[in-house]
């Protein structure tokens, strides 16, 4: 079973959100923290890949788990 964790990132934050929203997964954004989520670990490993892939981001998105 997948543990659902919370994330955070201030990267390419556009295209983040378009794919939160395109796989229906609820977030919420403020200038401090950016972007944050809850997903488990598997879902946010494949997000980066499908960003880097299919979505043109040229870095590597940063994406940290909040403690």
């Amino acid at each position: 079973m997948c543990e659902i964790k919370e994330w955070q990132t201030q990267s390419v934050k556009h295209k983040v959100a378009t794919l939160l929203m395109v796989d229906g997964v609820s977030f919420s954004y403020n200038e401090e923290d950016g972007i944050v989520f809850s997903a488990p670990e598997l879902y946010v490993k494949n997000m980066v890949r499908r960003l880097m892939n299919s979505y043109g981001v040229s870095l590597r998105p940063i994406i940290t788990e909040i403690k």
